[in-house]
């Protein structure tokens, strides 16, 4: 499916450059002060200009001193005007900006003159990371789309950031890890700036003679303040379309664009057996792999990103959590290949999109035969490629293969082994493309997703042979980018056996079993199940008040969750929201900014299903201190979830009031407090309080602490369903819920280290208790309604709890007695409704995940890995909560211990 599409895409950038190709010589600087008037932006606005000058003559030795001839020769750019916080003022410091290049590299030099040397702040810190110190970036729209743009910035300390920047601010990709290099100096006047930043790390056109967008950034830490070169207020919309032009650049060769980043990595792990004799793991195993991954400009515009045999073993865990929903968990991607480049992939409303889909852990499960079970923990990617960029047509264009092998579990069972397929093969393919016309202002794209599986073994069934997904959608922004009309539609068709159609309309993001849902028709002989959604937004995005409106609709049977995320469909939305900003410093406040939005969901069937309200407030004050507040309320409507497949029952009322107050941030001591309170009308209710605490007790390190806490009484949780013929109100069937009151701590702790700009040591470590005590059970007496037979408490109903001892003998419940294993619950005691058995589902669950990485890059592009991971966790039936014992007592038995060693090289031919 990849080559064809990739051919065409390659033949017409190809056919687009012959055609677009300019001649001619270099501008003069009042030639191009002439032109600005035919190049203004979408915004109305004429930019600002520059000059680039060709580099002849002597290299430039990078150091930061700006002592080679060709600075003084090359045109300064001095004009910088404040952002923050005097908006619109001249900046309150001089800066001095030079551009040259050569057949190579784009090189520019910053003199940051500081009326206070010794007031410069910097920071020590690992590449990419925020850091409270003096900031400079240079970002080049080198596709010259008005829309997008690569930055590339670094601190006094010589600490690199670089990041994409899309949708003419709208997308912000951090994952973008070129292969450039800068060094920095101080002395009295302040500080200086070299940058060089290879041809091949950037995109551009095959014109003879080439205008790019440019923006130069300056942050000045002790006083608060931005400064740029292209300025815009606060309260504009836009990012790239604001930029200023760069002349004076021609002939600019294409340059050899083939990097591979080979690697090795060896890991001892220390893995908990379980049990005694497990032939599968006697607690240490050593494990070696090789990858390889590759970077190849197709084109000066088109760029192929593969991996093989990836390796992640550097990625931060994912934390711990206790879900008591029917819904998905959400994890954030974290792998390198699948975070670069993301912002292409981004589609409407919708997550079309997850890449995390990709290497999961594998979805069958092994057969254990009474013995022991060697199961994967995640598939292994064979192979992943992305191709990536812009068209001289202007169509951004982004295409991903990737292909997942086969998985098998390994089976001991008495000396005998056996091997279970948990996985098929799976190839994953996502096509994402956008057209953009007069400067971005106008934008039509589509979207194409496709998972196929070769489903060999019927004991994968479940899982769909095939999704496919698809959809259009468009923006135009118009009165000088104040106002933003964007529209969206797409389809889904997922297939396979009847038993993977029946588990995708059963599945909580529709409930086609629903009894009393005649908007949806479940039909347990499918072999495929089709949707749709479809959005429209409109609102003013620019100036001291926004507002919008929004509506959207997804069809019962639209389905994203192969290549996708989507918790919910068969639903309708409408909304509209209505916000007022203060940019200007005023007497008291610095940033205000007050907000509200409504809005309404409704099913197919016309049912209202959420009716809500939202104040949202923010305010900074002059000392940089902030403080945000917000009020939420959900109005009672009815549920198609809360029974998990059955009947409509009423979600009543609720409301919620939120907020937070932060410190100074540029502080080496900050502080933040967040707190949360929410009740509903038929009594639960809920709190959490999280302080961060963020310490910086020297230039090189930093400590945040970041715990949390939270009590919830919830009135309706859900605990199971039963069939049962004489319930015939709830349709054959008993929904059964409890009141849980659930307790969680979570002490997130992070440690950075930054011995240089290259070598830096990260700690991570997360401890996290949870509890559940299930209490009050009953189920529900009526759809559509709060009514419910209490077990126990409702006339003639009953609860009758069973224990037992160690030797799995019954005894009598009580003080001192075990917690009851299960209970029978009678609704009418002695009539004609049987007693069923209920699970106790109280649980008690701690861990302690972590990790750490040092990480050196002992040469550009090069980076070696020394990363150390524990996991520990305990999990009982004791739903008592106790935080000093809970913590002490995280794990039971020993932790599991990975320790690893990864080296890449980088080679760019």
């Amino acid at each position: 499916m990849f080559a064809p599409v990739f051919a065409a895409v390659v033949a017409l950038q190809q056919l687009q450059q012959q055609r677009q190709t300019v001649t001619g010589p270099v501008p003069a600087p009042a030639a191009i002060a002439s032109d600005t008037g035919t190049m203004r932006h979408t915004n109305g606005r004429t930019p600002p200009v520059a000059a680039a000058m060709r580099l002849t003559g002597a290299a430039i030795h990078l150091d930061g001193r700006l002592d080679e001839p060709v600075w003084e020769q090359a045109e300064p750019i001095t004009s910088f005007t404040q952002t923050v916080p005097h908006e619109g003022d001249p900046a309150t410091e001089r800066t001095e900006v030079r551009v040259v290049y050569d057949d190579e590299a784009v090189y520019v030099a910053a003199r940051l003159f500081d009326s206070d040397p010794a007031g410069i702040r910097s920071q020590l810190a690992r590449r990419d990371a925020y850091t409270e110190a003096d900031r400079f970036e240079a970002a080049f729209d080198s596709y010259h789309d008005h829309n997008s743009s690569f930055v590339f910035g670094v601190n006094p300390s010589a600490v690199k950031t670089d990041h994409l920047i899309g949708q003419d601010g709208y997308s912000y990709d951090e994952g973008w890890d070129p292969v450039w290099d800068v060094a920095t100096s101080r002395d009295s006047l302040g500080w200086t700036v070299e940058m060089r930043i290879p041809l091949s790390q950037l995109r551009f056109s095959t014109a003879e003679t080439q205008v790019w967008g440019v923006q130069f950034f300056r942050h000045i830490q002790r006083k608060a303040e931005d400064d740029v070169f292209a300025w815009s207020a606060q309260n504009e919309r836009g990012y790239a379309s604001f930029f200023g032009h760069l002349f004076g650049l021609s002939h600019l060769p294409q340059p050899r664009r083939l990097e591979v980043l080979p690697y090795t990595t060896a890991r001892e792990e220390r893995i908990n057996p379980g049990a005694a004799g497990n032939p599968f793991n006697d607690g240490s195993r050593e494990i070696a792999s090789a990858g390889l991954d590759l970077k190849y400009g197709l084109t000066s515009n088109l760029t192929l990103d593969a991996t093989f045999n990836p390796d992640f073993g550097q990625v931060e865990a994912d934390p711990a959590f206790v879900n008591l929903s029917a819904f998905e968990q959400f994890f954030e991607e974290r792998r390198p290949f699948f975070i670069e480049g993301v912002d292409i992939f981004r589609f409407g409303g919708e997550q079309f999109f997850y890449s995390r889909r990709i290497g999961r852990e594998p979805q069958g499960s092994a057969n254990d035969r009474g013995g022991y079970v060697d199961q994967p923990q995640q598939s292994s990617i064979i192979g992943a490629a992305k191709l990536s960029g812009r068209t001289a047509g202007g169509w951004s264009i982004g295409l991903l293969e990737a292909a997942t092998a086969r998985e098998f579990a390994t089976v001991d069972s008495a000396g005998v082994r056996f091997q279970d397929q948990v996985e098929p093969f799976t190839n994953y393919f996502v096509m994402r493309g956008k057209r953009d016309f007069h400067g971005g202002s106008n934008q039509v794209g589509f979207m194409a997703t496709a998972v196929n599986r070769n489903i060999d073994d019927p004991r994968l069934s479940f899982l769909r042979t095939s999704a496919y997904t698809g959809g259009v959608d468009f923006g135009h922004r118009f009165s000088h980018n104040r106002y933003n009309l964007t529209g969206s539609f797409g389809f889904s068709r997922v297939a396979g056996d009847t038993a993977a159609i029946r588990r995708a309309q059963r599945s909580s993001a529709r409930y086609y079993q629903r009894p009393d849902a005649p908007e949806s028709d479940y039909d347990s002989t499918r072999t495929s199940l089709t949707g749709w959604f479809a959005t429209l937004s409109l609102q003013k995005e620019a100036g001291r008040y926004q507002f919008g409106l929004y509506t959207e609709a997804i069809s019962p049977g639209f389905d994203l969750n192969d290549a996708g995320f989507l918790t919910s469909a068969n639903y309708a939305v409408a909304s509209a929201f209505f916000n007022r900003r203060w940019t200007r410093p005023g007497k008291v406040f610095r940033y205000v900014f007050l907000g509200n939005n409504a809005g309404a969901n409704v099913n197919f069937a016309g049912v209202r299903t959420n009716l809500r309200y939202n104040f949202n407030s923010f305010f900074q004050f002059l000392n940089y201190w902030g403080v945000d507040a917000h009020y939420n309320v959900n109005f009672r409507s009815l549920s198609q979830t809360l029974t998990r497949g059955g009947p409509l029952a009423y979600s009543p009322t609720s409301w919620n009031v939120n907020g937070g107050v932060s410190t100074d941030s540029r502080k080496r001591l900050s502080l933040s407090l967040y707190s949360s309170y929410s009740e509903n009308l038929i009594g639960g209710w809920g709190w959490y309080l999280g302080p961060y605490l963020s310490i910086r007790p020297t230039s090189a390190t930093s400590i945040s602490i970041g715990p949390s806490y939270s009590s919830t009484n919830a009135i309706l949780q859900f605990v199971g369903s039963v069939a049962d013929s004489t319930a015939p109100t709830t349709f054959g069937r008993r929904y059964i819920f409890a009141q849980i009151q659930q307790r969680a701590l979570d002490l997130t702790t992070r440690l950075n280290v930054t011995f240089t700009p290259r070598l830096s040591l990260q700690l991570y470590a997360q401890p996290f208790v949870a509890t559940g005590d299930y209490y009050r059970f009953k189920e529900l007496a009526r759809p559509r309604s709060f009514d419910y037979v209490y077990y126990g408490e409702t006339p003639s109903s009953s609860l009758t709890p069973h224990c037992f001892d160690a030797a799995s003998t019954e005894v009598a419940c009580g003080a001192g007695a075990p917690a009851p294993a299960y209970y029978d619950a009678d609704p009418d005691g002695a009539g004609p409704r049987p007693a069923v058995q209920v699970g106790n589902p109280d649980f008690s669950s701690r861990s302690l995940r972590g990790n750490a990485v040092l990480r050196w890059e002992y040469r550009p592009g090069s980076t070696l890995f020394f990363v150390w991971t524990t996991s520990c966790s305990a999990f009982s039936g004791d739903p008592r909560f106790s935080a000093g014992d809970d913590v002490q007592h995280l794990c039971q038995g020993p932790s599991d211990n990975v320790f690893a060693v990864k080296m890449n090289y980088w080679l760019s031919f």
